[in-house]
């Protein structure tokens, strides 16, 4: 799976399969999740 394939495919209208979409979303999520975690990190530190 090419994550950048499947999100051109995605915003272009084309069918995706089932599982690319959920792979994406779990990478899309465990992102946002460890930038939110980092970014207290950082705001505790100071």
């Amino acid at each position: 799976m090419n994550i950048f394939d499947t999100m051109t495919a995605l915003f272009s209208g084309e069918r995706v399969s089932h599982t690319d979409t959920f792979i994406l979303a779990g990478v899309v999520l465990a992102l946002f999740v460890g930038i939110r975690t980092l970014r207290k990190r950082m705001q505790n530190k100071d």
